[in-house]
């Protein structure tokens, strides 16, 4: 992409020095626990922005408008057969194994480990359901209450802190509006998602990228940092009296459950960091 538009390429590599710090004024700038450290690769590439420019665009909205997300394939899949498109609801089934196949086995593996690690918090909290419904009721949530405005929320701060503006182009009311009344046929066809936009931008993107099927997120090795550099913080954090007090999960059992993914005897989810998330905010703001 970089060859085929020459323009200037920037690029950040989170590290390990000062990792630790580095988590902790993000988190004072978020000003709230956040989901997963994803969210510090957004503050990186902002902090180097900050010396080159005063805006960016950014692609928030497109997913959650377009059907980009994979797991929207099931909801999609859901509708065509309680609408009675047989047919049409088994082509997009062999069309998403197709492309999608390495996604699901390891989301039906994450489900199982996550749904059990919900037994470490404590309370009545309900579950958040995000992909329930038809992929109408699902993409209309996702832009109003259950993903894009905790993305935009994190994106503004982070922005911000580095005084920088992020515009969303996505988000653009007109084009939201045309977007909301597609087909959803026009996002998702044949297991490829975002279908409209990638007609769109046949012959202005190369092939190479406009044609990918494979979904990388804004993501950072967080499985490898929590088990290597990020290791001994997160067992000191788990193993203080001020962690054993919260009401919020069940001590022990956390503790048990991360020393036994330290020492490879269970795989990695993303409850760990959330959890020790909550409690560094917690400590920060002496709730």
């Amino acid at each position: 992409m970089v060859a085929a538009t020459k323009v200037a390429n920037r690029r950040t590599t989170p590290g390990m020095d000062g990792l630790w710090e580095d988590i902790e004024r993000l988190l004072y700038m978020q000003d709230e626990p956040f989901a997963s450290l994803s969210i510090y690769a957004q503050y990186c590439v902002m902090r180097l922005a900050r010396d080159e420019v005063k805006v960016v665009l950014d692609g928030q909205g497109a997913d959650e408008q377009l059907a980009g997300y994979i797991a929207y394939q099931a909801p999609y899949i859901r509708g065509l057969l309680r609408r009675g498109n047989v047919l049409a609801a088994i082509r997009e089934g062999i069309g998403s194994v197709r492309h999608h196949r390495s996604f699901f086995s390891w989301a039906a593996a994450q489900s199982r480990v996550r749904s059990e690690r919900r037994e470490l918090l404590r309370g009545s909290a309900p579950e958040v359901l995000r992909y329930a419904g038809s992929l109408d009721e699902v993409l209309k949530r996702e832009v109003t209450a259950s993903n894009l405005p905790l993305l935009l929320h994190w994106e503004d701060r982070n922005s911000m802190a580095f005084s920088i503006e992020a515009r969303v182009p996505f988000l653009d009311y007109r084009l939201v509006e045309y977007l909301a009344g597609l087909p959803l046929d026009q996002k998702i066809r044949g297991g490829v998602t975002k279908h409209v936009l990638r007609r769109a931008i046949r012959g202005l993107v190369p092939d190479a990228v406009r044609c990918r099927t494979d979904k990388m997120g804004f993501v950072t090795p967080e499985e490898v940092w929590m088990k290597g550099e990020l290791a001994p913080r997160i067992l000191d954090l788990f193993s203080t009296p001020e962690f054993a007090e919260r009401p919020y999960w069940d001590a022990e059992r956390v503790l048990e459950n991360y020393r036994a993914f330290l020492e490879g005897k269970s795989p990695y989810s993303t409850e760990f960091w959330r959890i020790a998330c909550a409690e560094m905010w917690l400590r920060e703001f002496d709730a």
